[in-house]
């Protein structure tokens, strides 16, 4: 301690064992000072506010006028310091905005679970939203667990949203959690306003998807049918052939595919968003599903037998294995993008292919319009499981 303090602000034990910050020294008159804090940032505060009482220079009343008193002008002194050269009204500002916090505001790591198990309740959400809502509110919790909902600010939130690397959609799927969070706090007066609300959200890639070669179509028909007794083939052929979503297959039942009448039914609880619809089925895609032999939709060891029928087909698999080097990237949802675009090729129809993918005309028209030609759309649609030919081509010559 130099010898010019004269308040100290060290780390105190009380008897109960509870460590507090203390305040300690002698006002010029002599008079003993002795006061606990439970934060140092309050205890700092309180030092300076001494400080400037012990020195007892003017503060301004002789110089300028000011309807505060001596002890409010002491206080804001304070606040200056405290503040390290930062303006005094965007932290009133901010104080406002947010509330005062109190010994009972409910912490992240508590109000999280609450919000979870309230999202239960609604019975018409999905299991995968509801662990989806838990997934992206982990970094949340890990960063800010301790702190109260109100204390968070945008600036915080921000680097929990935008992750180096990460895609557009998958940031605006934090943001979209993270919104749904903090207006739950909100509605729970665990906060006073959403900070996420002021977050724009991430400007989307507009690349063109990636489809299918016919050769790569047959080769990885060709590996479905073989691998396993078909085992994988119920999923491909309800991507390829009736262009559905992977979250549509799992929880598609065969009682809503009729063969008769050459329809699939997509109820509320299968379909993205719930937009309910019914898919005719082109070409021969009747034939392919005929092949499937009421096969479980969704076999054992899921994930496995894709990766085996993608490297059969000259693809990587979804986790590294030998000899991947040589095998070509698996692009994104390029079974749905491969159906969407030969059906689109097929009629011209914006509208017809909007309704039969479970997208918007304005999607159809944006990414796949002209990526095949209506020839190749013939040959695709004309593909059947007796007349899928493919040549076996070593792994090296694939990539």
């Amino acid at each position: 301690m130099r010898k010019s303090e004269r308040f100290t602000v060290r780390v105190y034990t009380n008897p109960s064992g509870e460590n507090v910050w203390r305040l300690q020294g002698r006002m010029p008159d002599g008079q003993r000072v002795r006061q606990n804090f439970q934060s140092r940032d309050d205890a700092v505060a309180r030092k300076s506010e001494l400080e400037i009482q012990a020195l007892n220079r003017p503060i301004g009343a002789a110089f300028k006028q000011t309807r505060l008193t001596q002890e409010q002008l002491a206080q804001a002194e304070a606040a200056f310091l405290k503040l390290g050269g930062e303006p005094l009204m965007p932290a009133v500002e901010f104080f406002l905005t947010h509330g005062r916090p109190t010994t009972g505001d409910i912490t992240i790591a508590k109000a999280i679970p609450n919000f979870v198990a309230a999202k239960h309740l609604q019975k018409k959400l999905r299991d995968r939203t509801l662990q989806d809502y838990e997934s992206r509110l982990r970094p949340l919790e890990e960063i800010f667990g301790k702190r109260s909902p109100r204390s968070i600010s945008r600036l915080e939130l921000e680097p929990l949203i935008f992750k180096p690397g990460q895609s557009p959609d998958t940031a605006n799927g934090n943001r979209r959690v993270l919104h749904t969070f903090f207006e739950w706090c909100v509605d729970q007066d665990f906060a006073q306003v959403n900070p996420v609300s002021r977050i724009a959200t991430a400007e989307r890639d507009e690349k063109e998807p990636e489809i299918m070669t016919q050769q790569e179509v047959r080769l990885l028909l060709h590996a479905a049918m073989t691998n396993k007794e078909g085992k994988i083939l119920p999923c491909v052929v309800l991507g390829l052939f009736l262009g559905l979503r992977p979250e549509e297959i799992t929880r598609l039942e065969w009682s809503h595919v009729d063969l008769d009448q050459k329809i699939a039914r997509i109820q509320g609880n299968v379909a993205k968003l719930r937009q309910r619809r019914v898919i005719e089925m082109p070409g021969y895609a009747v034939e392919w599903l005929k092949a499937c032999d009421k096969k479980q939709i969704i076999p054992k060891n899921l994930r496995r037998n894709w990766d085996a029928i993608r490297r059969a087909a000259g693809y990587k698999g979804s986790y590294p294995n030998k000899g991947d080097a040589a095998l070509k990237e698996w692009p994104q949802d390029v079974i749905r993008h491969t159906a969407i675009s030969c059906f689109y090729a097929l009629g011209k129809d914006e509208d017809a292919t909007a309704y039969w993918a479970g997208n918007s005309p304005d999607t159809v028209h944006r990414f796949y319009k002209g990526l095949v030609t209506p020839q190749e759309a013939q040959e695709f649609w004309a593909l059947k499981p007796d007349s899928v030919v493919a040549k076996i081509i070593p792994l090296s010559a694939a990539a």
